[in-house]
């Protein structure tokens, strides 16, 4: 049965991600500078982000199942738009539709997992599902690549639909919601309800904590999965389209063996989970670092490590979830853990977006020579260390008012 939620998240990241590898093809397909390119993934993500809460307010009210369900068909749709878009708007509709689809989907997962196992083994089953749901960007990345070049864009976007129609066939027939729902009262009783404990949540600095947690490990990771590995690794750094397919995979397989790795840290020293938080943001920071300040294009064993090193990320976003799980009960994980995974889808799309408007800029300053250089994505990435700098300042400050306030409850 959570081998289906795994599927369905599996099916997620895949429907996601399928655009990062076709980047380039977008920009021929639909004749878009870079800041439009960033546009069609930030309008996804701006919808999953806005998304959030509301899906989290529903599965409080209405349970994994049917929400896994809903984004599963979803998906579906919007991936067929794509497929036989004409214009770059209808494209940007389908993405829109896809981000939708996927908001449904991670939390009903995670919440589908705390349904049926609780405490250390919840911990590390919902890291196993996660970094196992990330092999879609391995599917994304190189049998759906191999779609796009061998049968076209349309065929290759219409079977990513038809998968997401199989596995809502698979969700209604095998899933179900809880292990025991009769032992206790698992969903709010109203979507006023539903609401209340949202606003319950949010005014809890240890969910505050959560968000900042994604916030600030999430993004890094994704704005290159999604949209700028390609132009950066290929246009920018003179790699091979199979150099770059073979990174973005590698970086997923890297976080199917670091995530159960931090997932056994969490759930044996869950004190220690906020070192790990800063530790990830450190390696992360500095890798970072270390590419923008190179003035000449950089050595593929050196990118290759880079965007090893940047992977961890993904998996260490899940330390938020783990947090959310030993603050609130399972009636208000939904919209504890819809608040939290805005955070990173937040960050996500102002670093993209900031990311392509930087470089169009510098493009425009440059009299509209090559776009995508060395020197663009430099200006270009630099913009996103301003953005972890703010959500590492907010987490520090979260985590002291949630321990504050955790040690005056102990007293008490």
């Amino acid at each position: 049965m959570l081998g289906i939620a795994a599927i369905a998240y599996f099916i997620a990241v895949s429907q996601r991600s399928s655009l990062g590898v076709a980047t380039l093809l977008a920009t021929e397909r639909f004749h878009t500078n870079a800041q439009q390119l960033a546009t069609l993934a930030v309008f996804q993500l701006v919808v999953y982000a806005a998304m959030q809460i509301p899906v989290g307010v529903l599965l409080d009210r209405f349970g994994a199942k049917k929400l896994l369900a809903t984004g599963a068909l979803i998906m579906a749709i919007g991936q067929l738009i794509v497929a036989f878009a004409p214009s770059l708007g209808f494209a940007v509709l389908g993405r829109m539709l896809v981000g939708m689809g996927d908001s449904f989907t991670f939390i009903s997962m995670i919440r589908m997992v705390n349904g049926w196992y609780s405490g250390k083994k919840s911990t590390k089953l919902q890291q196993y599902i996660s970094s196992g749901g990330q092999l879609g960007q391995f599917f994304s990345a190189v049998p759906f690549w191999f779609m796009l070049e061998n049968i076209g864009w349309t065929t290759g976007f219409a079977i990513m639909s038809a998968a997401s129609i199989v596995t809502l066939g698979l969700i209604i027939a095998f899933t179900s919601d809880d292990a025991h729902p009769e032992e206790v009262q698992v969903q709010a009783e109203s979507l006023r309800h539903a609401v209340s404990q949202l606003v319950e949540n949010v005014r809890n600095p240890g969910i505050r904590m959560a968000f900042w947690t994604h916030f600030v490990t999430q993004p890094t990771t994704t704005s290159v999965a999604l949209l700028w590995a390609v132009p950066f690794l290929v246009t920018a750094e003179g790699q091979s389209h199979d150099f770059a397919a073979f990174t973005l995979t590698s970086m997923v397989f890297f976080g199917f063996i670091t995530g159960p790795l931090i997932g056994s840290w969490c759930a044996k020293r869950p004190q220690q989970r906020a070192a790990m938080v800063y530790f990830v943001v450190a390696a992360t920071t500095l890798t970072w670092i270390l590419i923008v300040v190179q003035t000449a294009p950089i050595p593929a064993y050196l990118l290759y490590l880079a965007f090893l090193v940047i992977s961890i990320g993904g998996p260490a976003s899940m330390i938020a979830f783990d947090f959310s799980k030993d603050i609130v009960s399972k009636s208000r994980l939904g919209t504890a853990n819809g608040f939290a995974n805005v955070g990173g889808f937040l960050a996500t799309f102002i670093m993209m977006y900031l990311t392509g408007l930087v470089i169009d800029l510098n493009h425009l300053a440059n009299g509209g020579t090559e776009r995508y250089t060395v020197e663009s994505f430099r200006w270009g990435f630099s913009v996103q260390l301003l953005v972890v700098l703010v959500g590492i300042i907010f987490f520090a400050v979260e985590r002291r008012r949630f321990l504050i306030e955790s040690t005056a409850q102990s007293v008490e």
